[in-house]
């Protein structure tokens, strides 16, 4: 009779051993991103998917061409999908041409992919420097020449990358309004970094932006 109810026992653990394997498993997780190869002025978005929702955050590891590894997000995971699209698009003073590979752990699982970016000669002004274009379109105590400065430095230090131009004789003093219009439609996102590219030119051609550019 012992026999029998340690055998109907044993019957009964083995039954249940498949669903504790599937409750400690590892989630199947997987990232990947819109895109293999991006230019700047691109936005990158990253799709994540997972088998299982856990409750856990994930991270994301973004690792350059020197491999240093650095945190990307930490994002909440409320689905078996989700999607994170940036931003901000890429740019040459924070992002350099080359391979990154991002790296995803959740939940004990691992997954990775790649992706580059290419310079091929597309204008991408900083995010951040919109916030300097407003203050010189709002803000009376920054003047033209204030502008002009801050402008020129960041050019000159390559943050701000744009085509050679050649300064005039005839140098100006003032800022034209339609430079300042174009600033704030900038701002706002209804021209591009490249059509804005033609004001700042037209300040190096002036003389208000002073910048020694490479001739390339």
């Amino acid at each position: 009779m012992k026999i029998s109810a340690m055998f109907l026992s044993l019957l009964i653990l083995l039954s249940f051993m498949p669903i504790l394997n599937l409750a400690n498993a590892e989630p199947t997780i997987g990232i990947e991103t819109s895109q293999s190869i991006y230019h700047y002025g691109e936005l990158l978005s990253i799709t994540i998917n997972v088998s299982e929702v856990t409750g856990d955050f994930a991270t994301i590891y973004i690792i350059d061409s020197s491999q240093k590894k650095s945190i990307l997000l930490k994002p909440p995971i409320s689905q078996k999908t989700s999607s994170f699209p940036s931003t901000h698009p890429f740019d040459s003073a924070i992002w350099k041409p080359g391979s990154y590979i991002l790296e995803l752990e959740y939940s004990g699982a691992q997954s990775s992919t790649q992706f580059s970016i290419q310079d091929t000669g597309e204008v991408a002004i900083p995010f951040w420097i919109r916030d300097l274009a407003k203050m010189w379109v709002t803000e009376p105590l920054v003047t033209d020449k204030d502008f002009g400065r801050a402008i020129g430095y960041l050019i000159q230090h390559e943050i701000i990358k744009i085509p050679y131009t050649e300064p005039e004789g005839d140098v100006i003093t003032n800022i034209p309004d339609w430079v300042k219009n174009n600033a704030e439609w900038w701002v706002t996102g209804k021209i591009s970094d490249t059509e804005f590219t033609v004001a700042l030119q037209y300040l190096i051609k002036k003389g208000i932006i002073l910048v020694n550019l490479p001739t390339v």
